[in-house]
Parts: structure tokens; sequence; C-alpha cells
């Protein structure tokens, strides 16, 4: 009996203080594709990292509390934003944040203006950079912090990953310029004033990140938010589509944002500044839009889900009133 609640006594005094662990040595590889195996094998590392950036050889941040900013005298406001957070290139090595870009700043300043440098991996040497289709570079990702984030990645480019056709910013402007044309088909009919106009928002990263693009392509600031207009059922189902087409090309390639939670939002604003005067004002005729039955067309073809690749862009070029923007987002590739 004696022995028995001895026992219990010893087991409760355990669970209350436990014997420290031994110390675990730190990781300390910046290379992801072991990392993430590591992580994957035993997701406890998360709490035995020590990173080093490969090029100033000083620890990168790895948790959003974590991560520290330099407000130097000197620094440009986007310098000043940047961290030393561990960022993860295509090839697998992993770099600061601060660190690359500053790299990247100095290869691009070298360039001529609308033309993207040519970058490696200070590493390996790898070509990680430009995209196929737009001019800026490739900064890698950020390393992700949680198992959900680490599945997420795509793999490195030795192991079958590929770069994206364009960079984070120009798909998601690209991405919601789509929805943006579609707007006017799947919302009920609005009567605006010549000082409101309908802005189409995109946000990721839970709202870290987002992105707008106004319909009408005007100048003018519409900074007073009138309300949000509903998106529809119809219209929803396709911004699902598109996000969910996002979600599987980031299987397998690198974009610099992360599109998994991406949302849509359609908000009604009005320019609210003193208006201009008759003699000021400019009338503006677009011109080249397309008929009635060519929208309704190009949005069947949209709905239809199994148009080409051809057909699909042909479509959306309808929808932007003749702006192409070249091989969007619903590239069938």
């Amino acid at each position: 009996m004696s022995s028995t609640t001895d026992d219990k006594k010893m087991s409760i005094e355990t669970i209350i203080h436990p014997e420290p662990e031994e110390d675990r040595p730190a990781w300390t590889t910046p290379f992801w594709p072991r990392l993430r195996d590591s992580l994957i094998e035993d997701p406890e590392l998360f709490d035995h990292l020590h990173l080093e950036c490969g090029i100033c050889l000083t620890e990168m941040s790895i948790f959003r509390h974590d991560h520290t900013f330099t407000p130097d005298e000197g620094l440009t406001p986007k310098e000043k934003t940047r961290s030393h957070r561990a960022c993860i290139l295509p090839c697998g090595h992993m770099f600061g944040h601060k660190c690359l870009h500053t790299m990247i700043d100095e290869a691009v300043k070298e360039m001529e203006e609308g033309r993207a440098p040519e970058l490696s991996c200070p590493s390996c040497r790898e070509v990680f950079s430009p995209h196929r289709d737009c001019p800026h570079p490739h900064s890698g990702k950020f390393m992700p912090t949680t198992m959900e984030g680490v599945y997420k990645m795509p793999p490195a480019f030795s192991e079958g990953g590929i770069l994206s056709h364009s960079c984070g910013n120009c798909i998601a402007i690209e991405t919601i310029s789509v929805v943006a044309a579609l707007v006017p088909t799947f919302t009920p009919p609005l009567d605006l004033t010549e000082r409101e106009t309908l802005m189409v928002y995109g946000a990721a990263d839970n709202g870290h990140m987002w992105w707008s693009v106004n319909f009408e392509q005007s100048n003018d600031v519409y900074d007073e938010v009138v309300r949000e207009i509903p998106l529809g059922d119809a219209l929803q189902r396709i911004c699902d589509e598109i996000i969910e087409r996002l979600k599987q090309n980031a299987k397998k390639r690198w974009y610099s944002e992360d599109f998994s939670e991406l949302k849509f939002k359609v908000m009604l604003q009005r320019d609210i500044r003193p208006g201009m005067g008759y003699e000021e004002a400019v009338e503006v005729v677009p011109d080249g839009q397309a008929n009635e039955n060519e929208v309704l067309e190009a949005v069947r073809v949209l709905q239809d889900g199994q148009a080409n690749e051809n057909e699909v862009l042909e479509a959306i070029r309808v929808l932007q009133d003749g702006q192409a923007r070249g091989e969007l987002v619903w590239r069938l590739e």
C-alpha cells in the first residue's frame, strides 16, 4: 500500500515538476529540403532552430514576434520595413530578407529601366530570376512557421519545382483585374454618379497584403468607402475557382506571395475632393468596348470550364474591353 501511494505521489510530483529535458542541439543547416523533411519528421524542431544567413552569417528570425526592423537614418521607407526574416530561394538555400533584398536591389540598379536582372543564389549560383512574363525579380518565399505552411511550400528546383510565369504582385493584379472585368456582368446594375466607382480588392496573408483595381481605370482618388457590394453566388463560385487554381499551381510553382487565403471584395467608393470646373473637365469616351453578345459569350466560355487556353484568354480579353493582359492566371498549363 505504501509503495503504491509513494508511486502516485512521485508521479504527481513528476507531472508538476518535470525533470528538465537534456539540451537538444540546435538545427543550423539553412537548406530548406533537409529542414523541411526534418520538420515533417519532428515538428518540435521549430523550437530548436538557429539558422544563419548565408550572406551576412548572422542569425535569421523565424517567427513574427522575433522580427526586428532597423529604422536607421538614411534608409528608404521600404528598407525600414525589412526584417532579417528567413527567406527561401527556389534552390532551397536560405537568406535573411534584408540581405536578400539588398542584393536584388543592387542588381536592379545596374539594369536598364523595364528590364529584370538575372539573379543567382549566393550559395549554389543557381539562377532563380527573372520571371518569364514580367520584368520584376523573384524574391523567394518566407520560411513557414507552421506545419500547414511547411506542406504548402513548393518543391525546390532540384525536386521538380518551377518559377511562376510572373511575380506575385503582377499575378495578384492580373487576377483581381479578371474579377473586376466580371463584376458588371455578375452584379446588379448600379446607378453610379460621376464621382463614384467600383473598386475590387484582393487580400492575402490574413490581410497583411492587399491589392486593388479600379475597373474604370481612372486616375481619380476614390477615398471614401460607401458600402460593400455583394459578389453574388455566381461570381463567388468563379472567385473560388480562381483561388483553387492558384492553390494547385502553388504546389509546384514558386510565387513570392501566398495566395492560399486570397479573398475578394467589391467596394463602392466615392471621390470626395472638390469638383472640377466645367472648363477643366475632360470627357473620356471608351473605345473598342465589346457589345452585349460578345460579353455574354465570353461569360459562357469562362463558366463552361471546358474551353482551351486560347478561348479562355480571348474571353478575358473581351471582358476587359480589348485590353489584353497576356497569359493570365487562367492559363491551362
